[in-house]
């Protein structure tokens, strides 16, 4: 997604024509999509992925002895 928001910003910095951004943006809003359903598509999958984001911050501080 970052390489698509890049190209984005290239083009419209050189002031490419504006159908050929509405394509790249059509393109990278329907990836991201996709993405976004492959992630959702296991809801268990989903959620222990984003809990073991949330205790993975503490457990790396606490072993640092930051925490």
């Amino acid at each position: 997604m970052a390489a698509f928001n890049r190209c984005i910003d290239v083009l419209e910095k050189a002031d490419a024509n504006p159908q050929d951004i509405e394509v790249l943006t059509a393109h990278a809003l329907t990836l991201a999509e996709q993405i976004d359903e492959v992630r959702w598509s296991n809801p268990a999958k989903a959620l222990g992925w984003l809990l073991g984001n949330e205790t993975s911050e503490p457990a790396a501080r606490k072993a640092s002895g930051t925490g």
